[in-house]
């Protein structure tokens, strides 16, 4: 990684971790299982980062985040190219993470639109034709992942009448969060937290929701602009509300990670 950075600056274990954002503990695990190696150590045997150990250590938070599990991390950081290269396999990796979320709200555009004329099993259809064109990439991307077995195992389990219900559901939260927006309720209240655990619930047709995925989820509506066509103007009063009760239920929101 020559091309990364020329800067001499060394760290401790525990200044490095302070850079990431992580544990000590963390960084003794990547450099166990060999994702992170420190290239130095003092003459007491203690690590010390470089700046351009720490940078390796952004790019493994940039997979984690994405869901990439540790074991293929270190082949995508280390594979050929330049610096700018590597960061395009990062920002296409994260661009398939949303992908299929982006697709799932323009269903919910069209159903919006055609609430009053469209069947049931039209709603349906949309619902299947949309997984359909999100699978074959989403299992090459992440198919040897949990999510993915888990959302896999419940599609296949799935009637017209539970994708009707999905699309019930999305049309229904959007009118509810703008409604409770619009009459300023509060991050924290009881309605607030209704909300979050109603969209918490949402995810959890797909694969297990937890506080923490939840926050990087309404993270997410807000840094892709795109997610504007489902949330519009609401989207961060959404990441408001789940970031107000993870807080509560223990999520470090100054590190949270996919887990």
């Amino acid at each position: 990684m020559s091309d990364t950075t020329s800067d001499k600056t060394e760290y401790t274990i525990g200044q490095a971790a302070n850079l990431l954002g992580v544990t000590p503990r963390t960084l003794r695990h990547w450099e166990s299982v060999g994702l992170l190696e420190p290239q130095w150590r003092t003459l007491g045997d203690y690590r010390l980062y470089t700046a351009e150990d720490v940078e390796r250590g952004l790019q493994i938070l940039v997979y984690r985040a994405a869901g990439v599990p540790l074991a293929e991390i270190g082949e995508l950081i280390d594979a050929p190219g330049t610096r700018r290269e590597r960061l395009r396999r990062q920002r296409e990796i994260l661009a398939d993470k949303v992908a299929h979320l982006r697709g799932m709200i323009r269903v919910v555009d069209e159903i919006l639109e055609g609430e009053a004329t469209m069947s049931v099993e039209e709603k349906a259809k949309k619902w299947r034709e949309q997984w359909s064109e999100y699978r074959a990439e989403a299992q090459e991307r992440w198919g040897d992942t949990p999510e993915w077995e888990q959302s896999r195992e419940r599609v296949r389990e799935m009637t017209d009448g539970d994708w009707e219900d999905v699309a019930a559901e999305a049309v229904a939260f959007r009118e509810a969060l703008a409604d409770a927006a619009e009459r300023g309720v509060e991050p924290g209240s009881p309605e607030g937290d209704a909300l979050v655990l109603r969209h918490r619930a949402e995810i959890a047709r797909w694969y297990e929701a937890t506080p923490s995925k939840q926050v990087i989820l309404a993270r997410m509506y807000v840094a892709d602009d795109r997610f504007a066509e489902s949330y519009g103007e609401h989207r961060a009063y959404l990441r408001d509300l789940v970031e107000a009760r993870a807080a509560r239920e223990g999520v470090n929101l100054s590190n949270v990670q996919w887990r």
